[in-house]
């Protein structure tokens, strides 16, 4: 059941996203796209689309402690290694690469 909630509220998140960024986390994250082969794709310079994910992942986890309350910033500090595992191991068991 909590899978179910976590879910539900990391897909309004994500729906949530500007789309210049919620399209290149999908594509990237979710559809296992790099950051290159988007860039190429939609004639972008790769460190505008890594920068966009970056922001994308960044914003993602702020939605997140919003939502779930203080107790996920506090184990979850923004803007370290351990915040972007844990949001992409997050997206990755909730939505995994068919």
């Amino acid at each position: 059941m909590a899978d179910g909630v976590i879910r539900d509220v990391l897909e309004r998140s994500i729906d949530e996203l500007p789309d210049e960024l919620r399209i290149v986390l999908v594509a990237c994250v979710v559809g296992g796209m790099t950051p290159a082969q988007f860039a190429a794709l939609f004639a972008l310079k790769s460190e505008t689309v890594e920068a966009r994910l970056r922001l994308a992942r960044s914003l993602l986890v702020e939605t997140l402690i919003r939502r779930f309350g203080p107790a996920f910033g506090g184990v979850y500090q923004l803007g370290n290694s351990h915040s972007e595992r844990i949001t992409n191991a997050m997206i990755d068991r909730l939505f995994p690469c068919q």
